[in-house]
């Protein structure tokens, strides 16, 4: 009888211990799987940062290179209205081969006190705006400048042409030649000097020098 129990009882421990081992098992695949989510959700995180960065950058440089081709075109654009005397038949309109962007140019008067009436003197502003599209955003650049109205700067080819050769020519009105002043015509003294040298040399005697002005020494 007593042998009896003791092999119920060992046939029942064999089963608890089975149970153990499986839940403990259970536990630690539950484990490892909750390590390999967060580890993923982790690294997930850090490429989409990454990723972020990355595009950021490549639409900043983008975007630069947009801000330097506007004004380089704007300065273009400057230097073709100077050679108009800023007097242009249009005001705005599309650069050539650039049909993303267009100008436009403002040209008012400028007040400052160097403006005097009646030496004919009027300064004028120049703002000449540039605008594109960029990904349905519309940007845009300024360039300011300062003028004298009236006045052309830039010297026509037959001015330049009578400088490189030896002629003069004004700036405001280049058929004009600039008359050269006469140099006024000095009297030789230096002729009568030697011409009265050698009768007066002749009238000391010998040894001596006749100095003009000083006499024979």
């Amino acid at each position: 009888m007593i042998r009896m129990k003791i092999i119920f009882m060992q046939s029942l421990s064999t089963p608890l211990s089975a149970n153990q081992k499986s839940s403990n098992l259970r536990n630690e695949q539950g484990f490892s799987l909750l390590e390999v989510v967060v580890a993923l959700t982790i690294l997930a995180g850090g490429f989409l940062t990454v990723l972020n960065l990355f595009s950021g950058s490549i639409l900043s440089v983008d975007l630069s290179g947009q801000y330097l081709k506007a004004v380089t075109l704007a300065n273009s654009k400057i230097n073709e209205l100077e050679i108009l005397n800023f007097q242009p038949n249009e005001y705005s309109g599309k650069f050539k081969n650039e049909e993303n962007y267009r100008w436009e140019v403002d040209i008012a008067p400028h007040d400052s006190p160097l403006n005097n009436p009646d030496s004919n003197i009027q300064l004028q502003k120049i703002l000449l705006k540039v605008f594109w599209q960029d990904r349905g955003q519309t940007r845009n650049v300024k360039l300011a400048t300062i003028h004298l109205k009236g006045q052309a700067h830039p010297i026509p080819d037959s001015g330049l042409e009578k400088l490189l050769s030896g002629g003069t020519s004004s700036p405001g009105n280049p058929s004009e030649e600039s008359e050269t002043p006469e140099t006024p015509k000095k009297s030789n003294l230096s002729g009568a000097i030697t011409s009265i040298a050698p009768q007066a040399q002749s009238a000391c005697s010998s040894g001596q020098v006749y100095l003009f002005g000083s006499g024979c020494i």
